[in-house]
């Protein structure tokens, strides 16, 4: 793909996709970033929603300080008592997600091997985290690839009656700890994260207005029969995984991904059994959406 620059200065951004997705070159994020450097990433965060920085070589505290720029690193939440627990292993603000195992086949990190489904993180919590930060440490020959949907260009294909028609409306959010495609509906809420959220969001930092639902983590639309809910989602989970509105990245060790978890949704492609796929991730927290 041609990648078309934006600016002449140091910093740089290249569009990765027409619709969402941009690389950011000129800046090494092993170092503090001065200010006028640092306005430019914002800028390009709020425009493209997803930046890509190839060729860093980063640290847990270079990331961590990078991602501090965009608000307070999260702490890991653990799942609610109830929850049918996984095997995972324990960490603060950092989770290592990989297939990797070890001498007793436990696994060393998080999230395992496989495709995962279109979803946005922590969006079940009162405060969605804002933005995620993913480094790439060990990438397989083939596949393993994030994709991101942008909530913009999904909000745009709504209808106008269903815009109209559900401008305040809420959805349930939630998180199921195992399980497929679809989140399970008849879970007990009190057994998972969940969170009441607008089913139509305005981003803070671009002023464009999403739409707020993904299949792993949208169980109904409030206040309106279940059935008929499901049937409106249904159609609005076809919409946010149109290929048309999606960039499909590629990763290469060293790829620093950060993303806005207001503007996109983001899932996975499998990869060979065989091959080993370790990435670094962190958080930052942001503020209730209502």
């Amino acid at each position: 793909m041609t990648l078309v620059a934006e600016r002449t200065s140091t910093v740089s951004v290249h569009k990765m996709h027409p619709i969402i997705g941009a690389e950011i070159r000129g800046v090494d994020l092993s170092r503090p970033l001065d200010d006028d450097t640092l306005r430019q990433v914002k800028d390009a965060w709020h425009q493209h929603a997803v930046l890509v920085f190839r060729n860093q070589k980063l640290s847990e505290d270079d990331q961590r300080r990078f991602a501090s720029y965009f608000g307070p690193v999260a702490k890991r939440v653990p799942p609610p008592k109830g929850a049918i627990k996984v095997d995972t292993v324990a960490w603060d603000d950092m989770m290592m997600i990989t297939d990797q195992v070890d001498k007793d086949g436990k696994p060393v990190g998080s999230l395992g091997h496989g495709e995962m489904y279109f979803h946005t993180d922590k969006c079940y919590h009162r405060k969605p985290h804002r933005a995620t930060f993913l480094y790439g440490i060990d990438i397989p020959s083939e596949g393993g690839h994030t994709l991101f949907s942008s909530m913009y260009a999904a909000y745009d294909k709504v209808s106008p009656e269903l815009k109209e028609r559900l401008k305040d409306a809420m959805v349930m959010q939630g998180y199921q700890y195992v399980g497929g495609k679809r989140i399970d509906r008849s879970l007990d809420l009190k057994d998972i994260h969940h969170c009441r959220q607008p089913l139509f969001l305005t981003n803070p930092g671009s002023k464009r207005k999403g739409l707020y639902v993904a299949t792993l983590n949208t169980m109904w639309i409030e206040g309106i029969d279940r059935d008929e809910s499901e049937r409106i989602l249904l159609q609005m989970f076809d919409i946010v995984e149109d290929p048309s509105i999606i960039y499909e990245h590629h990763w290469q060790v060293g790829d620093l991904l950060m993303w806005d978890n207001l503007a996109c949704l983001h899932a996975r492609t499998d990869w060979p059994q065989e091959q080993v796929r370790t990435l670094r991730r962190c958080t930052v927290e942001g503020e209730p959406l209502y």
